[in-house]
């Protein structure tokens, strides 16, 4: 286990600091993987079966708030690359895999360049996790899908993911 996942591990989830410290744990579950925020929406329901709703939104907004800085920090880095010349590369053969993996790959991004298909990805990857919201996030950034757009979606995709995770649990405590 890692010296961070000690950390989190160690802190005590009370009602006076379950919603902070969900706040936190989603911002930092949105850049570390090991933070997991799915295990955290179920011991912030442990710790507030009563009103378990507030932990799990603030776990919904720290990690959207995690992943509109990797959007922000691609939408940077994608400028700034365009600014910089390149020299081309040489064309190389791809084997028939690749051609199918490159076919998709162009189909997401051209989606990410449209307003509603690009909500769409972004609302799929944050409520369901395929494609995973972590790549769409940085693969949104380098594209033509505007913030408030992807926040949105990625807001509302959240909130759903754990609401219908905590809400079950819930059920079951009370």
């Amino acid at each position: 286990m890692t010296m961070l996942a000690v950390m989190w591990a160690s802190v005590d989830l009370s009602a006076a600091n379950v919603v902070p410290v969900a706040l936190a744990y989603g911002m930092g579950s949105a850049f570390i993987p090991i933070l997991n925020a799915e295990v955290f929406v179920a011991a912030a329901v442990a710790a507030m079966p009563h009103a378990w709703w507030w932990p799990v939104l603030a776990l919904a907004i720290g990690q959207t708030a995690g992943k509109c800085v990797m959007f922000l920090g691609a939408r940077r880095g994608a400028d700034w690359l365009n600014r910089r010349h390149r020299d081309p590369k040489p064309e190389r053969v791809l084997r028939p895999w690749q051609v199918r993996m490159a076919v998709w790959s162009r189909m997401l991004l051209e989606l990410l360049d449209r307003p509603w298909q690009g909500f769409a990805v972004v609302l799929l990857a944050a409520s369901v996790g395929i494609p995973p919201l972590a790549i769409v996030a940085v693969v949104a950034g380098t594209r033509r899908i505007a913030f408030p757009v992807f926040a949105l979606a990625c807001a509302l995709g959240r909130v759903a993911r754990f609401l219908a995770m905590a809400w079950p649990i819930a059920a079951a405590l009370n």
